[in-house]
């Protein structure tokens, strides 16, 4: 269970780190205990160095003073030469051959038996001299070369143990990147994708997080997220009906208005039926009857179309007919305008756009009642709307997933001469939540609807403001829709709601 969780991962990797260390430790603390056994063994064969040196210090000494007290020194170095030799056999025996060892054996056993024969009074064993200083000196040579042959291979020994140090140090380096690179792998890419997976939904382009790996920990977290967004956007929803269902109410008095005429004709045709009922020929009759109908299919189509825009429906690309549906807009909102106030359309007649038309409608009623909020006895909104060659996005604050796209669109100016937008918050009017109102007059989320609705048709909105001269907001949309095909005309059918 441990390699389906991060946790278990990493722990698997400090294991597999400790266990390098202490594999490590083993074989330096084996290698430093021959390298001890070593040096006890070079200790030793110097010893035996330096014991035949004091044999031959006090041979010297002999011959010299012929004093008894040095002979009897030269007879004790001689016979503890011997019990290195015996106690430590073993051990010389690594250092040079047992013929070697055999003759200093030899050689030592003739050295005491000559210097056992020499006493003070005894002159004449003199002449023996010669032959003990040879015997001496071979004892010297044998010794310097043991302890020479040992000190050899201590060196050796050191060298040694330096190219293992340094291979087993460079081996354990290798091996702790080579586990780092795995936990690395195996921890860091699935949250980087995470990362990744984070940005794309930032980006709209995608809804959920898939998971990276099959670790418990990452589960759970993107659980947690899937739901968090989930959530989210449940709540974006009731958020975005609530602000439809608020323009909704905005939009009632401007269909009141609205209807008020058509139900004025109604009222007055039969008026004038009833009055002159039994006296007006046919033909008058008609052209009043034909009036009703003409008056109650417009107030039927008013009363449609603000069905239309309040029903919960998909998303659903059509090519829309651009000027009739901002004038309808216009007439659900004029309510609201100012007796002084002026909307002016400047909207070819046959531009068409690739749009949903209810989120589209939702878009312009948003702009008019933004721009109205701030607008005087003269205030003025200008509406326009015409096909670009984009090359770069428009000028300004600009935001949306279409504001890297180039070629023909379709690009519509809101503007108004009302008091501006301030430089310091200029950059957050599209923020969820962010308003200038006093608390309860509205919660900050209509601008917000603006810019998803833009975005979620692959299109730039974009907004430049001076203080005391108005602000301009831009759009952009495709001319087409996302396969490059003209979309299903709609639009031509509602020509009686001019």
């Amino acid at each position: 269970m441990l390699r389906h969780s991060l946790r278990g991962k990493i722990t698997l990797g400090y294991y597999a780190v400790a266990a390098i260390i202490l594999v490590a430790s083993l074989f330096f603390v084996g290698e430093l205990r021959t390298l001890e056994m070593r040096v006890v063994l070079g200790q030793r064969a110097t010893d035996l160095f330096n014991t035949v040196l004091e044999i031959r210090r006090f041979e010297r000494n002999y011959f010299l003073h012929h004093q008894v007290a040095d002979l009897e020194e030269n007879a004790g170095y001689i016979k503890l030469a011997q019990s290195m030799l015996t106690d430590n056999q073993a051990d010389f025996s690594a250092i040079v051959t047992q013929v070697r060892l055999q003759e200093l054996n030899t050689l030592l056993g003739e050295y005491q038996h000559r210097m056992s024969a020499f006493t003070a009074a005894d002159q004449a064993s003199l002449e023996q001299e010669p032959r003990v200083r040879a015997l001496g000196q071979e004892l010297v040579a044998i010794a310097e070369d043991m302890a020479r042959a040992e000190r050899r291979q201590i060196q050796t020994t050191l060298a040694s143990f330096r190219t293992l140090l340094l291979g087993v140090i460079l081996t354990m380096a290798f091996m702790i990147v080579v586990i780092g690179r795995a936990l690395s792998q195996r921890v860091v890419r699935p949250l980087k994708e995470m990362e990744a997976s984070v940005a794309a939904i930032s980006a709209n382009r995608h809804e959920s997080l898939s998971a990276p790996s099959n670790d418990r920990e990452i589960i759970s977290i993107i659980a947690a997220f899937n739901h968090m967004l989930k959530e989210l956007d449940l709540r974006q929803k009731s958020l975005m009906r609530s602000e439809r269902l608020a323009s909704l109410g905005t939009m009632l008095s401007g269909v009141a208005h609205e209807l008020n005429n058509p139900l004025s004709n109604i009222s007055t045709s039969c008026q004038i039926l009833q009055e002159e009922a039994g006296d007006c020929d046919v033909a008058m009759q008609k052209m009043y009857l034909e009036q009703i109908d003409q008056q109650t299919e417009r107030a039927r189509h008013i009363v449609r179309s603000l069905l239309d825009f309040s029903r919960e429906r998909a998303f659903r690309k059509e090519r829309v007919l651009l000027k009739q549906l901002v004038a309808q807009t216009v007439g659900f909102v004029r309510g609201e305008v100012s007796a002084k106030s002026v909307v002016r359309l400047s909207i070819p007649e046959d531009l068409r756009v690739a749009a949903d038309a209810q989120r589209l409608q939702q878009v312009f009623v948003n702009l008019i009642r933004n721009a109205m909020e701030g607008l005087g006895p003269q205030g003025r909104i200008d509406i326009s709307a015409q096909v670009v060659n984009a090359r770069e996005p428009p000028a300004g604050t600009a935001l949306g997933e279409g504001c890297g796209t180039k070629g023909e669109m379709v690009e519509i100016i809101v503007a108004d001469n009302g008091p501006g937008i301030a430089a310091d918050i200029l950059p957050r009017i599209f923020d969820p939540f962010f308003t200038t109102k006093d608390v309860g007059r509205g919660m900050g989320l209509g601008l917000f609807v603006v810019y998803e609705i833009v975005d979620e048709h692959g299109g730039c909105i974009a907004v430049r403001s001076t203080p005391g001269e108005g602000a301009t907001f831009c759009i952009r949309l495709p001319l087409e829709d996302a396969d490059g095909q003209p979309a299903a005309t709609v639009g031509d059918d509602n020509k009686g709601a001019q």
